[in-house]
């Protein structure tokens, strides 16, 4: 199994050691030769399908182009650039950036001393070009910023393609909007060639990052003894919804002094969800918003049952889950009726933004979208968020992706998630738990073998859990906990499609015992969930009492490092006064990290 140093979190605090040393480099010399240039879609200098490339735009009208400089980028050479009238839209590794001029203006930049090339952005950079091997599929569709939704759809519309949904986005941040489409492969290239298309990506519905003694092992106890307990800060976590739905129901371990505020997102019925059934806040169907919470920042029972990284933190808490009658179209692609996190927006900086103005400076989200490395529309939103919003931390759980596709005993790499793949956020992958061999559940409860076993949960193996995904030795016949400095085999790894490292740490994430939602409990509650007669989900293996359950996953790995985060700031706030950075905040617990891992070697 892999143990990597970067990886293993124990986060705080007993001492958190600053430097300010700071290296400034020489530019470097021009080059003779452009940089290579690195786009989403694949390298600029690949082998292009000659339907997907353009010579020219029209005269007298804006197209748009690459705009390469020779080395790092100057203000300066930018500045010069908006002179002759080019119009900045986006960054382009190394060293560039997408550009909407005319075509006149194009050889006036062209001509500017630091100007390597510039070239046509042709529809092929709008795509991963392994899509047009797909026979159809939905996907969406995002408009460039400062174009005109209304005739871009127009165009979008004259392939063929049904346009299913469509959201704009904030006016003001000059983003146009997205759509969302459903297409087959010709259609995607005459979508590709719309000038006002910005880039296309197929659709993955947002999930819960959970698999159907966190304090002792990332060292939250110390912190919290010596007083950084995360009482200054204020954490978010956008979820499925929190127990009752109200302050004073949340959960008996989260007082309602501490719940700042608490949302609804109960979304549109657009696109695929053709009936949502809003339940407001309240947690019912997994339970996973409560105990995604409760880890965050619980203050336990009298014995430090359940207690949360941050155990005095205040919560903003976003609920996003509803019961969804799915369009017959998205039925089509495998997206059936029921629980779906609907009010998480087509553009998540809405979502942060609402918990930036509540005060939250920590935002904790255990859902994304499996696309196997790819950086997708959220990725770049959830990165625009953070560089626009310098003193909020964003965390996101890597994914539940790992798996050994070759039975060769060994997790693949290249399966983190989406948002998860972002540059700012903090993206948490998973490790194993260790309670000392204690994982006691609810002897009482009459559905269960719990009484026949002890008392004490089994520890299953992954290869038992999940035989199809780990078919071969280490991994098969490895307990799902015990060994605190192993990942999690089903935490997704990295690198990103873009070759950076991911997850930047990792949590315990398997048999977590945290908060368990007070709404239809079996064999705790007399009746389910009238919605879809089924009890909430009772967690990995038996609960341990009404009150808390075991789960697992990368999304209870993440609320744990998000709660260290906050634990983090309160840190730098109260020793130092200082209000620490995003930024700040991921070096200090890599930083940390690193060196945990090197001492207990």
């Amino acid at each position: 199994m892999h143990t990597r140093k970067h990886l293993l979190l124990f986060l705080i605090l007993a001492a958190l050691l600053l430097s300010g040393a700071t290296a400034l480099a020489a530019p470097p010399a021009a080059q003779e030769a452009p940089p290579t240039l690195h786009l989403a879609g694949g390298a600029a200098e690949a082998a292009l399908p000659e339907a997907l490339l353009i010579s020219e735009f029209a005269p007298g009208r804006q197209g748009y182009y690459i705009v390469q400089f020779r080395g790092p980028v100057e203000q300066a050479w930018k500045d010069e650039v908006a002179a002759q009238g080019g119009e900045i839209l986006a960054y382009i590794p190394d060293f560039a950036f997408k550009v909407r001029m005319n075509p006149a203006q194009v050889g006036q930049v062209a001509a500017l001393g630091a100007v390597a090339r510039v070239s046509p952005f042709h529809p092929a950079y709008k795509l991963d070009l392994a899509l047009l091997n797909r026979p159809s599929g939905l996907y969406i569709v995002r408009i460039e910023r400062g174009a005109e939704v209304g005739p871009a759809r127009a165009a979008v519309a004259l392939s063929g393609a049904e346009i299913v949904g469509q959201e704009d986005a904030p006016v003001s941040d000059g983003e146009s909007g997205l759509l969302l489409v459903a297409a087959d492969a010709a259609q995607l290239m005459a979508i590709a060639a719309v000038a006002d298309v910005a880039w296309i990506e197929p659709f993955v519905m947002r999930e819960k990052l959970n698999e159907y003694g966190a304090g002792g092992i990332m060292g939250a106890n110390t912190a919290n003894a010596s007083g950084y307990d995360g009482s200054t800060q204020i954490v978010a976590v956008a979820d499925t919804g929190l127990g009752g739905g109200a302050a004073a129901t949340a959960h008996a371990d989260i007082p309602a002094a501490r719940v700042a505020a608490i949302y609804n997102w109960p979304g549109s019925t657009d696109s695929c969800f053709k009936t949502i059934y809003d339940d407001g806040a309240i947690d019912v169907d997994s339970g996973h918003g409560t105990h995604v919470a409760a880890s965050v920042l619980s203050d336990g029972n009298a014995s430090g049952l359940g207690k949360g990284t941050a155990p005095a933190a205040g919560l903003v808490f976003q609920a996003t889950e509803n019961y969804v009658v799915t369009s017959n179209l998205c039925k089509q692609y495998g997206y059936g009726n029921g629980y779906y996190l609907t009010g998480i927006p087509s553009d998540v900086r809405t979502l942060f933004q609402q918990a930036y103005n509540a005060g939250a400076r920590i935002h904790s989200n255990s859902w994304g979208s499996a696309v196997a490395g790819d950086y997708t529309v959220d990725s770049a939103n959830a990165d625009s968020f953070v560089w626009s919003n310098r003193d909020m931390l964003i965390s996101f759980s890597a994914g539940n992706e790992g798996i050994d596709s070759n039975s060769d005993g060994i997790v693949d790499n290249d399966s983190t998630g989406s948002p998860a793949t972002a540059k700012n956020v903090l993206t948490v992958g998973a490790s194993e738990n260790d309670r000392g061999g204690n994982w006691q559940c609810d002897s009482a409860l009459s559905y269960t073998t719990c009484a026949s076993q002890g008392g004490q949960n089994s520890i299953f193996t992954y290869g038992a859990a999940w035989p199809a995904d780990y078919p071969a030795n280490p991994i098969k016949d490895d307990p799902s906990a015990g060994n605190a400095q192993q990942m999690a085999a089903f935490s997704s790894r990295g690198p990103t499609d873009d070759n950076r490292i991911k997850p930047d740490v990792v949590a315990p994430g398997t048999w977590i015992l945290s908060g368990y939602s007070d709404l239809y409990q079996q064999g705790y509650d007399g009746s389910p969930n009238p919605r879809n007669n089924a009890y909430q989900y009772d967690g990995w293996g038996f609960p341990y009492n009404q009150q808390y359950k075991y789960m697992g996953g990368t999304s209870m790995s993440n609320p744990l490092a998000a709660g260290g985060a906050a634990v983090v700031k309160d840190f730098y706030q109260k020793a130092y006064s200082v209000t620490a950075s995003a930024a700040l905040v991921k070096a200090s617990l890599i930083n940390r990290v690193v060196a945990e891992y090197k001492r207990k070697q």
